[in-house]
Formats: C-alpha cells, sequence, structure tokens
C-alpha cells in the first residue's frame, strides 16, 4: 500500500528527521516518492535480503511494517531485520501481523529487544499475546537470560517529573506517590485500565509497548506512561502510520526507546488537537495531523 509509508515518512521528515529514505518494490518507489518527495527511495531487491540488511545498516533508526504486506518475502524481511540489525525500530502494522502469525520456532533470535517499539492497536494486541502465549516463554527471558518475573512492574510512570500529559504515577520514591496512585487516572479510567495490558505484552517481550487507542499507554515492562493528548476525530486512517513515523524520528535523535515512544504519542495527540481545533473536529485526515506537527513540537519548546 503506498499511503502507509509515505504517510510515515512525511511524518517523520515534520517531526525532524534530517533524512528519511522509503524502502520499497522497484515498480511502486516512483508513486512513493511522488507522495513524498523530501525522502528518497530504496528499491527492494525480488528475493534476496542481504541488501536490505545493508541499506538498514546505514540509518539510525527503522520503522518496519507499514504498507508492507504478509507475503512470504515480507516475513522473511522482518525475521531477517530483527534477526540481524541491532538498532532501534519500531514495529507496525503488517510487521506486528506477521510476528503474530509466526510458529513458534520462526521467532527471531535477537540479541537485545528493549531497543524494539511495539505500536499494537486493541486487535494487534490481542493477536500478539495470543502468539507469545503460544509460544510458551518469553522473548525477554530468552535475549537477556532472565526470566519476565526478574522484572516485575512497580506501576510506576515513565515519566520523571510531576504529572503533565503523558503521566502515570509520578516516578518517585515516597509512599506518598503510591498512595496518590488512582487519582491520577481521574480522567483516563480506559487508559489507565489498559496499562496493566501494555506492561504485560512489554514483559513478556522485553520490547517497549504502545497500545494505541483513547489515552495511549506507553510500557516498559516496568513503569508506564498514559498519554492525555489527542481526541475521537484523529480516529482516521493512516494516523497510527503517522505516529509511527513520529517515534521513529525520535529513536534516530538518540532518545531511548520508553522517551522516544512517550514524546511521539504526545506529540502526535497535540498536533490532531491543533487540527481538529483548526477544521473544527470533524474531517481530519492523517495528512492534517502531519501538517500541525512543527507547531505541536515548537509548542513544547517554549
Amino acid at each position: 500500500m503506498l499511503g502507509a509509508p509515505t504517510l510515515s515518512a512525511n511524518a517523520a521528515m515534520r517531526s525532524g528527521a534530517g533524512l528519511c529514505r522509503i524502502a520499497g518494490p522497484k515498480e511502486l518507489l516512483p508513486q512513493m516518492l511522488v507522495l513524498c518527495p523530501t525522502a528518497t527511495g530504496f528499491a527492494l531487491p525480488a528475493r534476496d535480503v542481504k541488501p536490505l540488511l545493508e541499506f538498514a545498516d546505514l540509518h539510525d533508526a527503522l520503522v518496519v511494517g507499514p504498507g508492507l504486506g504478509m507475503g512470504p518475502f515480507a516475513r522473511r524481511m522482518v525475521i531477517e531485520l530483527l534477526e540481524r540489525h541491532p538498532g532501534p525500530m519500531v514495529l507496525d502494522a503488517d510487521a506486528l501481523n506477521i510476528l503474530s502469525s509466526l510458529e513458534s520456532s520462526e521467532w527471531p533470535q535477537r540479541r537485545d529487544w528493549s531497543n524494539v517499539v511495539l505500536t499494537p492497536h486493541m486487535v494487534e494486541f490481542m493477536r500478539l499475546m495470543a502468539a507469545v502465549t503460544k509460544r510458551g516463554t518469553s522473548l525477554a527471558a530468552d535475549s537477556a537470560g532472565r526470566a519476565p518475573d526478574d522484572a516485575a512492574p512497580t506501576g510506576r510512570s515513565l515519566v520523571d517529573d510531576e504529572p503533565s500529559t503523558a503521566d502515570g504515577i509520578p516516578l518517585d520514591d515516597e509512599p506518598a506517590a503510591a498512595a496518590a496512585a488512582p487519582a491520577v487516572a481521574e480522567p483516563a479510567d480506559v487508559g489507565s485500565d489498559r496499562s496493566a495490558l501494555a506492561e504485560l505484552l512489554s514483559r513478556a517481550t522485553g520490547c517497549v509497548v504502545v497500545l494505541k487507542g483513547a489515552n495511549t499507554v506507553v510500557a516498559d515492562g516496568q513503569r508506564f506512561g498514559i498519554n492525555r493528548t489527542g481526541n475521537p476525530a484523529m480516529a482516521t486512517g493512516g494516523s497510527g502510520d503517522v505516529l509511527s513515523g513520529v517515534i521513529g524520528t525520535f529513536l534516530a535523535q538518540s532518545f531511548k526507546p520508553a522517551q522516544a515512544a512517550l514524546l511521539g504519542v504526545h506529540v502526535h495527540g497535540l498536533a490532531g488537537d491543533l487540527a481538529a481545533k483548526a477544521i473544527g473536529g470533524v474531517g481530519v485526515v492523517a495528512t492534517d495531523i502531519i501538517a500541525y506537527l512543527p507547531s505541536a513540537i515548537k509548542s513544547q519548546m517554549a
């Protein structure tokens, strides 16, 4: 699908990437670059994964999955990238569906899962959890040599300062912080209820999990954050592809995966709020969100 990767690429450029490259089929790449003229392209080989791996190693971060499809070569690409490319990456859309469809013996043997960000919506989350359960072991245990219970969730926020737009519970060792935990979720019961689910998948995989939806939850297996920006008008095709591009850019700027995910969902939601306010709250599309990303980022730098 042409739209998904170009939305991610445009979002990456609008959120601060210096250079973005789109990998796509040779016959479709010219059309992709028309949709994102600020990006450059890489023609995917028909069968050989090695050139893609060499191409991936040239980049600070990857976004894998938008518009990819689920054919045999796409499956092989996802597996090989996870096994052989050590850098940070966002897995979205069909990359998540491919992971969910793998047999236990096919799961990638990645050394470090902690620099992988998964961005499922609830349906994708359920498929991933079913796949992890079927596998019967934790990816985190396989890659880091520890059982998932060694990193029991603390129920603390990923945000280090006072509660703000992406807050769970303040990162504070004082007992009073723990006692005040229920109050933090006051306007976001749906998001808080899903924090345990996001933590569960994060602990099972060793990845940072962005569980998308109203009050998106970000979890790293020990702590979580709940996003407060965004609005119902953003429930439109391509919005998730935009989010992947934003998170990918922050990964490329050397933010830690959990930080990149928190910043990404906050800025993405804020851009959606600005777009809805300007347009009138109805008819916001993914390209509107992209257009307001620079304003959203600038407003946080004041």
